[in-house]
């Protein structure tokens, strides 16, 4: 077995290793192109899926067709932003704008499209070169991500620009050096800010776009909030990352992504084929998961490919989607119930299946009601940021005609309960079938302890975040006209009135049954979930 090191994230890389590291599919290439053009582009999916090296990929061929091209890709990470925690929201919004156009000129002047001396960049900082301002930008970004070790110091924090004087600037320096275009690559671009950041964020993500400048962003789902002024079917295009694992070609993408790093590798992998194969389907596609384990798995054998998925997924991975409830306070109750629903009435109820009948259930899909309730709701999406479950289609036919939305249960934590996992992933891999699926209707009695949101049992810092929600038209919600009728004439004007009343009361009104006394719900707990954690 190689004593290499394998790179579990792209950070570690350089961009000659991720030409040398990327393995190309199908849809690899149309993301690669879609970041690559004039689109504002979201690109989300779970932790280690591959965000990050498509947008250095991007970057890389970018770079070398800029003689060319004129296309100028400046990658900027926010990870940063979780250092800025801190009640001035004007303090992170000029962190990011700051580091934005430091980044956009140092990225120019290493191209040789901005020179020491000039001044292309001069509408931001009264006529100063563009030197002068990316050095007073560079100070003010790291001061403020520094000030966490003395917050009593005075800080400058204004950066004294705005996303109107960027994009001009931009322009300007389009005109005056013949580049195309300007292609922001924002990785981690909603990762560990609170929500009022992310929100400031898609603000100036939609207000960036220009003919000059298109902006891309790397995020998660299940922790990322848009905002109400940023609306994805108008502002960008969602690109969910996402390899399947049906694919006939997965295997050996996956293990040619193994291989790339460290070709010592190969014969050890040839040699237990079938070892290597359960632990890249129970990676579900997620490479990152896959270089952790086979790194653990070493040397590569059948005993340490079975102590290595009951250790990942039966523990780690779990233990990793727990935490969350540290960094999200607000969303603690609702990361509990997900991964006590998932474990206790999905994977565990699936294996007490095959005991009892001794046929072996091989569904790894579950399907929920389309009106099960919003806390329901987003229990699973964040499942989905911790790459437990995966989106797999929404409005997806189940029985009796209903509609709902279809996950993806993580292949190693479906098979890692079995004594033996390895087989037991082998096993279903030539016997999924996306059509089967676990049914959770609209009011399946595991949803009844996180079915109501109950403000009054929130404590205080829980219900300052949601204050300002809380007395928010019932006319601001996403409603008919005729249910926000029918929630004032029942004198539930607000969405703090709906909340406080029960899906009984709504009923009161003419023509309002369970259904549409649940959307009205539904919609008033997701106005105030997003505010939960700040």
């Amino acid at each position: 077995m190689s004593n290499k090191e394998l790179s579990i994230r792209t950070e570690d890389l350089t961009l000659e290793d991720v030409g040398k590291y990327f393995v190309e599919t199908d849809f690899d290439r149309q993301t690669i192109d879609s970041l690559k053009s004039k689109k504002t582009i979201v690109l989300q999916g779970a932790r280690g899926v591959g965000k990050s090296f498509l947008l250095k990929v991007a970057q890389k061929e970018m770079d070398e067709d800029f003689p060319k091209a004129k296309t100028l890709a400046v990658y900027i990470t926010f990870n940063a932003a979780g250092l800025l925690q801190t009640s001035d929201p004007e303090r992170f919004k000029h962190w990011m704008l700051a580091k934005i156009c430091n980044k956009v000129i140092r990225e120019g002047r290493k191209k040789g499209v901005l020179q020491s001396s000039s001044s292309v960049f001069s509408t931001l900082a009264s006529g100063a070169n563009d030197e002068a301002i990316a050095s007073r930008l560079e100070t003010l970004w790291r001061s403020l991500e520094d000030s966490w070790k003395n917050d009593t110091a005075r800080l400058e924090t204004d950066s004294g620009i705005d996303p109107e004087m960027i994009k001009d600037a931009v322009e300007d320096l389009c005109d005056q050096a013949g580049v195309r275009r300007v292609v922001l690559l924002i990785d981690e671009a909603a990762h560990v800010f609170i929500p009022e950041q992310q929100r400031q964020f898609f603000t100036v993500m939609r207000d960036l776009r220009s003919p000059y400048l298109s902006v891309k962003a790397a995020v998660y789902p299940g922790v990322t909030y848009f905002g109400d002024s940023f609306q994805m079917s108008h502002d960008a295009e969602l690109i969910n990352v996402n390899r399947n694992i049906l694919d006939p070609s997965y295997l050996a993408a996956m293990r040619e992504i193994v291989v790339r790093q460290d070709p010592e590798l190969e014969k050890p992998i040839t040699r237990n084929g079938a070892v290597f194969d359960a632990l890249a389907f129970s990676s579900s596609g997620n490479p990152r998961t896959l270089l952790k384990t086979i790194s653990a798995t070493s040397p590569l054998n059948m005993n340490n490919a079975q102590r290595v998925m009951k250790e990942y997924y039966r523990d780690t991975i779990w233990a990793d989607h727990s935490a969350l409830a540290d960094r999200y306070i607000g969303h603690g109750e609702v990361i509990n119930w997900g991964r006590q629903f998932l474990w206790n009435e999905v994977i565990s109820a699936l294996h007490k299946g095959t005991r009892q009948t001794g046929d072996t259930d091989k569904r790894v899909f579950l399907w929920i009601h389309r009106d099960a309730p919003a806390a329901v709701k987003e229990a699973l999406r964040l499942l989905c940021y911790s790459g437990i479950l995966y989106e797999a289609g929404t409005w997806v036919i189940g029985t009796r005609a209903q509609t709902g939305t279809r996950y993806m249960i993580n292949i190693g934590t479906r098979t890692a309960p079995d004594a033996d996992p390895v087989s037991a992933t082998n096993r279903l891999r030539g016997s999924i079938s996306i059509k089967r699926f676990a049914e959770f209707g609209a009011n399946h009695e595991a949803y009844e302890s996180i079915a109501k949101l109950d403000v009054e049992k929130m404590n205080g810092i829980q219900q300052e975040f949601i204050k300002s929600q809380l007395d928010r038209s019932v006319d601001l919600l996403d409603l008919t006209d005729f249910a926000k009728r029918a929630c004032k004439k029942l004198g539930y004007d607000t969405v703090g009135k709906i909340l406080a009343a029960s899906e009984a009361n709504l009923q009161e009104a003419k023509y309002v049954g369970t259904v549409r006394s649940r959307r009205v719900m539904n919609k008033a707990t997701a106005a105030v979930m997003e505010y939960l954690s700040g």
